[in-house]
């Protein structure tokens, strides 16, 4: 054992009560002669642990062992925190080390414990109310790497942070309490759990600068300068200007002494990396930018262009080329686009998310960008290969130039596989495009000012592989709308009379530009005030639905696209079973040829006690497998839902979701099994005048990766095409088990590998409401994503050996 780590066990005794607390509460640093004697040398930790020497963030360390290890930490009367307090320390997990039991009192007095990936705090207050989150890392702890966190209690609610950062808060929802003392000695590093004579939880790993101070503290900036001086120390280097002086040197070698001159370096970025404004940038500089794809696909990167010595720049132009040389020099024409990253205030996290001061967003498009020296501000380039490209390697340059500088030409390069993909969407989705939210940009009357709206909208969700629900929402929208553009199917004089002009023309031109599922009929959302009442299959059957629905099946045959036609006439009835049953039965009589869809977003589907469902669509964490895999067998698709929820750790479309947790929405969609995809909404709460952080006010922006210029007009954003990314992802799996089913084989198994399922009861019972999100009680591990969150690259490897699959 090397001497930095020379280590020595010492197990120690229980010692006499502790003194009174000083004003500066108790801080352990592990250094000194007694190392578990705080600073001031009133208080001792007692227990078993061994200390590394020169192990620690600063001198010494305490190293626990992971299997007996523990330090005990007796409070009395005196020395604890009552109205504030302040809970902190470094670790630094080891390899193989699977849980992360900090700090617990037995009597639950105060936790802060978890997983690399979970962790859970709480308080309990002397009037016995419980303040307590959850939260979850972006990314796992990994091992080998020092974090440090902070628990913080300032009578007014209870905070975490990681690595300085809030991490997750709760509020104490009433008046200010006094923490509770049970007077049970907290542990520390072990022995967290008890039950039947064993002990559980044990940490395996160092931990130092241990503090446990009266007072509320919720800044902690030798953390993040701690932290980023460690990005420095890995890259190489000891300062900014350091990391300055090297950035010009390797662009003066790749780009020749001129490049050394220039007032920027620049960088490609992976769209699977989440850059924040604050974040300190340590990656290579002055690569060419490469991308892979098939003809009629997207690819995308992050341009992320780096001022030096903190200055700004101003007019940073980007020319794209508009065709690259293939092998022999011929001109090639490709589509790029350039777009500014604007990042966007989020009110509130979703669940079991960091807080996060401004998350990457819509995407802006201009002719010249301005770039921050103080802040990262990446620009979003996007490919598009064209269909029918051949199959091989092109070459050209992007030219950027900030105003009085020399232009630097930045190689970029594309290979393109030798397949196509289909025009078609393979893959089965459906988004709502909310209606709502359009016809408040046009003027009462103004029927093709909201079709062209509406058109803008279905278009942009065509281009990035999504099938827009089209016109379907006549309940949401008001009543001129309604009657101009609408079907708005209702039965006069014992006919059946709709307007299906605008329907008839956008479906007959989205189907020539890939739509492949076409949602009919009228959804059944209704405004009980406006109906007067009743229950819902009361208001249904008032409509005559039997002979509206034989009306859309036979119009939908006569204009030639019944194959593709879904009824989604009800939206989550959950276990309302004599409801469902009884639309089902009305729909298979009246209109047999009509494939039913049903969404769940908090029961078990599926489920035998549902008759006559052909698309069944639970939601992630409320499926039932087994009846998922006996309904594919029997030809009846299973889709997947996403309405508000699923929650981080799992794939989802929340804004400040990581990227890779937008991708492996389709990617993780196609691992575990299902045909398809729908989601409620794409632009919600984008009306007319909305408050600037108004669509990301509601569910986190679940709802909204579409968003509204001033007149309306849809604005792309950073999700949307990351999405569209993984539905390429899905519909290439597709396309290789078609073609090449052994190569989808061992891809497969891969896939299975990097994204596991959990080891199950197949014969456990599952019923519609028990358990509780029966997905997490079977086949889905919470932290199943974790590992290709962990190592986004090992997803692109294995989507680079598809496309290698694909092209041979």
């Amino acid at each position: 054992m090397s001497s930095a780590m020379n280590t020595m066990k010492k197990t120690l005794s229980a010692l006499a009560a502790v003194l009174a607390l000083a004003a500066s509460g108790m801080e352990w640093s592990f250094d000194g002669p007694e190392p578990l004697r705080s600073e001031d040398g009133k208080t001792v930790l007692t227990g078993s642990v061994t200390v590394a020497e020169k192990a620690g963030i600063t001198g010494n360390a305490l190293r626990f062992d992971g299997k007996t290890d523990f330090l005990e930490l007796a409070l009395t009367g005196d020395n604890r925190p009552r109205r504030e307090m302040t809970l902190s320390f470094w670790v630094r997990p080891e390899e193989g080390c699977t849980v992360l039991p900090i700090v617990r009192s037995p009597r639950r007095d105060v936790t802060f414990n978890g997983t690399p990936g979970f962790f859970w705090f709480e308080v309990h207050t002397a009037d016995g109310r419980q303040i307590y989150n959850g939260c979850a890392n972006p990314q796992r702890l990994k091992p080998g790497e020092w974090h440090h966190f902070a628990l913080v209690y300032d009578r007014t609610g209870l905070a975490a942070y990681v690595d300085g950062r809030p991490a997750g808060r709760a509020e104490t929802d009433g008046a200010p309490g006094e923490l509770r003392f049970s007077g049970v000695p907290w542990r520390i590093g072990g022995r967290l759990y008890e039950a039947d004579g064993r002990s559980f939880g044990f940490f395996r790993g160092l931990l130092d600068d241990f503090r446990l101070l009266p007072v509320a503290r919720h800044a902690f900036p030798e953390v993040a300068e701690r932290r980023r001086q460690q990005l420095l120390e890995a890259a190489g280097v000891r300062s900014k200007p350091e990391l300055e002086k090297a950035r010009r040197a390797e662009m003066g070698r790749r780009f020749g002494a001129g490049a050394e001159q220039l007032p920027f370096s620049v960088a490609q970025v992976s769209p699977l990396e989440r850059l924040l404004p604050d974040e300190l940038f340590t990656g290579k500089v002055g690569e060419a930018v490469t991308f892979s794809a098939a003809a009629n696909e997207r690819e995308n990167r992050q341009l992320l262009i780096l001022p030096y010595g903190g200055n700004n720049l101003t007019g940073v132009a980007v020319k794209l080329p508009e065709t690259l040389a293939d092998e022999s020099g011929k001109a090639v024409p490709f589509t790029f686009r350039i777009s500014r990253i604007e990042y966007a205030r989020l009110p509130k996290p979703s669940p079991f998310m960091y807080p996060l001061e401004r998350i990457p967003d819509k995407l802006i498009e201009a002719g010249s960008f301005d770039i921050p020296g103080d802040a990262l501000a990446p620009l979003w380039l996007e490919l598009f290969v064209p269909a029918g490209t051949p199959g091989g390697v092109y070459r050209g340059v992007i030219s950027i130039a900030a105003t009085g500088s020399a232009p630097l030409e930045l190689p970029v390069e594309v290979k393109v596989w030798n397949f196509e993909l289909p025009r078609r969407n393979i893959v089965p989705t459906l988004v709502n495009v909310w209606e709502r939210d359009l016809q408040t940009f046009v003027k009462e009357g103004d029927a093709e000012g909201f079709i062209d709206l509406l058109d803008r909208y279905c278009t942009m969700l065509l281009e990035h592989r999504l099938n827009p629900v089209v016109l379907a929402h006549a309940g949401l929208v008001a009543p001129w709308v309604r009657k101009a553009v609408y079907p708005d199917y209702r039965v006069e004089n014992g006919k059946v009379v709709a307007n299906m002009a605008a329907f008839d023309r956008l479906i007959e031109k989205y189907r020539k530009m890939g739509l492949s599922k076409v949602a009919v009929g009228p959804h059944y959302n209704f405004d009980s005030t406006r109906l007067g009442g009743g229950d819902w299959w009361t208001n249904i059957e008032a409509t005559q639905p039997e002979k509206i629905w034989s009306f859309i099946q036979d119009h939908a045959e006569h204009r030639g696209y019944l194959d593709d036609a879904v009824a989604y006439p009800i939206d989550e009835p959950e276990d309302n079973v004599e409801f469902i049953n009884r639309v089902s039965s009305m729909l298979k009589q009246a209109a047999p040829r009509l494939p039913l869809l049903l969404t769940s977003g908090g029961a078990n589907y599926p489920d035998p006690s549902i008759r006559g469902v052909d698309i069944w669509v639970p939601i992630l964490h409320w499926t039932n497998r087994e009846r998922q895999k006996q309904e594919r067998a029997a030809g009846r698709p299973v889709w997947t839902y996403v309405c508000t929820g699923p929650n981080y750790p799992n794939p989802n479309l929340h804004a400040d979701t990581p990227p890779c947790g937008i991708r492996m929405l389709a990617v993780g969609a196609a691992r575990f099994d299902y045909d398809g995809f729908l989601h409620w909404a794409a632009n919600f709460n984008t009306y007319r005048n909305a408050p600037a952080d108004e669509p990301n006010s509601f569910a986190a922006g679940e709802g909204t990766y579409i968003h509204a210029d001033g007149a309306g007009r849809p604005v792309p954003t950073v999700r949307l095409k990351t999405l569209a990314d993984g539905m390429e992802d899905w519909t290439m799996l597709l396309m290789l088990k078609e073609r090449r089913p052994d190569a989808f084989a061992a891809i497969r198994r891969k896939l299975e590998a990097l994204i596991p399922e959990r080891k199950y009861d197949p014969a456990g019972a599952v019923t519609l409401k028990s358990p509780k999100e029966g997905s997490f009680h079977t086949f889905l591990d919470g932290e199943a994503f974790f590992p290709v969150y962990d190592r986004p690259g090992l997803w692109l490897e294995l989507r680079n050996e598809i496309g290698e699959a694909l092209s041979n």
